[in-house]
């Protein structure tokens, strides 16, 4: 009874800061989101006098027509106000508000508006009876996304089913990462890691070696990628230590053809954090348990720390990646933009939550028994987020690919697949059973505010097409079935809970349409800026060698080699230049770079060789490349040194291939080799 008293304070507690949160302006000086009442002047009412329920619904409704972008107009509210201290005068006020076209911004996320997103969702009492289970895209609560795999009556058996499935996959998709669990039990619960014994500890340390590498090359890159590199990695670098101990290079030319190079470099940098004692501030070697202490270390982030602690340590840690963000939206049925901090939030809340159900359904506790203890140790939170990412990857696929609803063995706890099948049953593809959902009314303070409706037309539309006679007799049979006998209506409710039979191939394709609309991701407005450069590859005569560059240790394409570049200004725009201009830019860069390796006079031979676009995740770079041949002065001048040989130096066309270069440099090399007939 106390629990219960005390998440029904944090229930409503929850609904307070929301409606606070979607309704007040973030600031008083931002008309982008002023509320239809902000018309009126608040001299007139006295401060103590609190909105009527009457006010917050014309409030909510104002705030859900703004995100609607629509032109709508406020009805008549009525407030109290007070005259003097004894008398209270009814005054009835018209608003007429035409809202703007442009949406108003949504206020920022804070710590206390995604709590009581979370609380609303996950705290309220899992809706019982013969409530409709979906409702799709109309309005609905934030309730309605509290996971069907975690709270419906069958919710333990759909997590048992993924853990089955994921058993019998995985052996089809053998990876050489995916090992069987050591049983770090004594490990975890000792209080020290010296006390362990070492055959135990070493095992461990290198199962944490092999997890965070292979999660660290996963990143951005396929499976298919990743299994070369991998096995060519542990071959030369086998321990933490030896990768501790090796030179930044060869740590980049195992790496090499990977892309995005900072992984290497921070990998690099952690093992030499990891590898000292701990009286030198390191950890011996093994990287730490919580989550709280890996990410601290250079190149992990949250979902690799959740993926180390819970697949090496056995701790119920979730592990949330591109694909488990995919499942689990149509899991809940979030249309919200994933990229916002309230959806992504909610999503590690879920996975958070299910990763600590699935720990606690290997034991015998009850729930009464879990209150305030932490979930045991065991192999099961590794599988289960495992598990996750595998369905997304092979089954519960992206857009173009088309989700293969069919296979899946938790599709009767998704959101996006009941809706799917409802919109096939509208259609006539799908004999009307148990996700016959009726519409709804949502208490405003109840409404979520995560997901738009922008297919709430379509789905009107869809409904009317079924057309208004049979529309008209459901309407009479839900009205009369109010009267039927107990026992009809429980013959009735059993034949809704019947598993309906497989969808036909036309009502799957409805379906898995539908489902790719999840997640959602906010199309981007914002265009990426655009840089120029010029390369110049500048040859020496007496040996046929190039100058290359190694970049700085920090930034963009860290400590990777490169052909002498110069950022160009940005009001220059060098298609535009005549050919004068472009040759004394070069020439320009030549004299900088060559004055650095000890050459002092020249004459020299150039030729354009053609431009290479890049792009950049934040920026696209146009690469003019230049070929450059020096031509030694009879009577005075040096062709040059090596100079600083680690940062620059002169380097045949051999040595050049072996060296690491970003992809889009690579492209300029072999622009440059073109012109040389090689």
């Amino acid at each position: 009874m106390v629990e219960t008293r005390r998440r029904s304070a944090r229930i409503a507690d929850a609904k307070i800061e929301l409606l606070d949160h979607h309704t007040a302006p973030e600031s008083a000086d931002s008309d982008s989101n002023s509320s239809a009442l902000s018309d009126i002047d608040e001299s007139d009412f006295d401060s103590d006098v609190r909105p009527t329920k009457r006010q917050k619904i014309a409030g909510g409704q104002a705030s859900r027509a703004v995100r609607k972008t629509r032109s709508t107009t406020v009805k008549t509210v009525t407030t109290r106000t007070k005259v003097s201290a004894t008398t209270t005068t009814s005054t009835s006020t018209s608003i007429t508000t035409t809202l703007a076209a442009t949406p108003i911004a949504k206020p920022k996320a804070t710590a206390a508006s995604i709590q009581a997103l979370v609380t609303q969702i996950f705290d309220c009492p899992f809706p019982q009876g013969n409530e409709p289970p979906c409702h799709p895209p109309h309005p609905h609560p934030l309730t309605y996304h509290n996971p069907l795999l975690l709270s419906s009556p069958t919710a333990r058996k759909h997590r048992d089913a993924l853990l089955t499935w994921f058993d019998s996959v995985s052996s089809s998709r053998q990876m050489p990462w995916r090992k069987p669990w050591i049983d770090t039990t004594p490990f975890v619960s000792s209080s020290s890691s010296a006390t362990c014994p070492q055959d135990l500890k070493e095992a461990v340390a290198q199962r944490a070696y092999e997890v965070l590498l292979s999660e660290t090359m996963l990143q951005q890159t396929r499976v298919s990628t990743v299994i070369a590199y991998y096995n060519k990695w542990l071959a030369a670098l086998p321990t933490m230590q030896s990768l501790a101990a090796a030179q930044p290079e060869e740590v980049l030319s195992l790496w090499k053809g990977l892309g995005y190079y900072s992984r290497a470099t921070r990998l690099h940098a952690l093992a030499q954090l990891v590898c000292p004692p701990p009286e030198e501030g390191g950890y011996d070697g093994l990287l730490p348990q919580t989550v709280d202490k890996l990410v601290q270390l250079p190149g992990i982030g949250r979902y690799t720390a959740g993926a180390v602690a819970s697949i090496v340590y056995g701790c119920a840690e979730p592990m949330v990646d591109g694909n488990v963000i995919r499942v689990l939206t149509r899991q809940l049925g979030i249309r919200g933009d994933v990229k916002s901090k309230e959806v992504l939030e909610v999503v590690w809340e879920a996975a958070k939550r299910l990763v600590e159900a699935v720990a606690w359904d290997g034991t015998d506790v009850t729930e009464d028994g879990r209150e305030g203890k932490e979930p045991p140790v065991s192999d099961r939170p590794g599988t289960w987020g495992q598990g996750l990412m595998e369905l997304g990857a092979t089954v519960c696929l992206p857009g173009p690919a088309k989700p293969k609803c069919g296979q899946c063995p938790v599709k009767d706890t998704c959101r996006a697949y009941q809706e799917g099948v409802k919109i096939a049953t509208q259609k006539g593809l799908v004999p009307e059973g148990k996700v016959t959902a009726r519409k709804r009314v949502v208490d405003i303070e109840d409404s979520c505010t995560l997901c738009p409706l922008p297919e709430a037309e379509e789905s009107d539309k869809q409904e009317s097409d079924t057309g208004t006679k049979k529309r008209k007799q459901g309407e009479v049979s839900a009205f009369f079935d109010k009267f039927k006998t107990s026992g009809t209506r429980r013959k009735k409710d059993a034949a809704e809970d019947s598993d309906p039979a497989e969808p036909s191939s036309a009502a799957m394709e409805v379906i898995t349409s539908h489902c790719c609309k999840y997640p959602y991701t906010k199309p981007k407005t914002k265009k990426l800026r655009e840089e120029e450069c010029l390369v110049v590859a500048i040859r020496r005569p007496s040996d046929g060698r190039y100058l290359i560059h190694k970049r700085p240790a920090k930034g963009l394409l860290a400590g990777m080699w490169e052909l002498p570049s110069h950022t160009l200004p940005a009001d220059l725009k060098w298609n535009d230049g005549s050919a004068a201009m472009k040759k004394d830019k070069v020439r320009m860069v030549l004299k900088d770079v060559l004055k650095e390796v000890g050459v002092s006079s020249w004459r020299e031979k150039e030729a354009e060789l053609g431009t290479v676009p890049w792009t950049f995740s934040h920026f696209k770079l146009a690469m003019h490349v230049w070929a450059v041949d020096l031509v030694k002065r009879d009577e005075v001048g040096s062709e040059g040194g090596e100079g600083n040989a680690k940062m620059k130096r002169w380097a045949t066309i051999e040595e050049i291939e072996g060296e690491n270069m970003g992809t889009g440099m690579k492209k300029c090399w072999e622009l440059v080799k073109e012109s040389r007939g090689r």
